[in-house]
């Protein structure tokens, strides 16, 4: 996921839940609570994620067999490594 993607996504989360939150209660300081703990799940969430993305099982199977790499030369002339 491309950062600045995440960034207007959170943006735009936090001011739905911010907006709601505030025509729900009338309350501005419980409108930033809630704001707050909303922000703090998302970035919690997103960085197990990301770990999970790093760590899944499937990220071993691809380090076992690298693919073929080929040294171009020029001239017509390839060494496979």
């Amino acid at each position: 996921m491309n950062v600045v993607q995440f960034l207007v996504g959170m943006l735009t989360m936090s001011s739905v839940v911010a907006i709601s939150t505030y025509w729900a209660t009338g309350s501005i300081w419980k409108a930033l609570g809630w704001t707050i703990i909303s922000l703090i799940v998302l970035q919690v969430a997103y960085l197990l994620y990301i770990l999970w993305a790093v760590y899944r099982p499937g990220a071993d199977a691809a380090e076992d067999d690298p693919p073929e790499t080929v040294i171009w030369l020029g001239h017509g002339v390839d060494i496979c490594l």
